[in-house]
């Protein structure tokens, strides 16, 4: 019994991480879609996203969370006015585009400072960007598979 629990254990920590799904505009939006988060389909290459409550007679926190489609990157805009709602940004983070390692550099980015720059994580090129107005932090992810600029 031992071994054949030590042969399963092996087997399941050696077995090959499944290939992560393609990053692409179709994909972040079917995926927040999923998450039954309200979509507008501004054009045909911008969808946003968003949810709120009222956490307060006076306070209403919510998320808006753009996609974008170019000819050159996909990008990711979140736009959170509580801290609650930084779970969109895990949950991207966390989704199934990304490799383990991809998803531990990205989380990186969000504790690296206001401005990254063409930074090659995995497969991607990859620009942040971190605001912090008054009432609100902004994250913008732009993914690219081109070579450095």
């Amino acid at each position: 019994m031992i071994l054949i629990g030590l042969v399963l254990t092996l087997a399941i920590t050696t077995a090959p991480a499944a290939a992560p799904e393609p990053l692409t505009y179709a994909n972040i939006v079917s995926h927040f879609k999923a998450a039954e988060m309200r979509a507008i389909q501004v054009q045909k290459r911008c969808t946003v996203f968003l949810e709120g409550e009222w956490a307060s007679p006076n306070i209403y926190s919510y998320a808006l969370i753009v996609v974008e489609n170019s000819d050159e990157d996909v990008q990711v805009t979140f736009y959170l006015t509580d801290a609650h709602e930084m779970n969109w940004v895990t949950e991207f983070l966390d989704a199934p585009f990304f490799t383990r390692s991809e998803t531990t550099t990205l989380f990186d980015l969000l504790h690296s400072g206001p401005e990254v720059r063409d930074r090659q994580v995995g497969r991607f090129r990859v620009d942040f960007n971190h605001w912090q107005p008054k009432h609100a932090e902004i994250f913008v992810f732009s993914f690219s598979s081109e070579k450095p600029r």
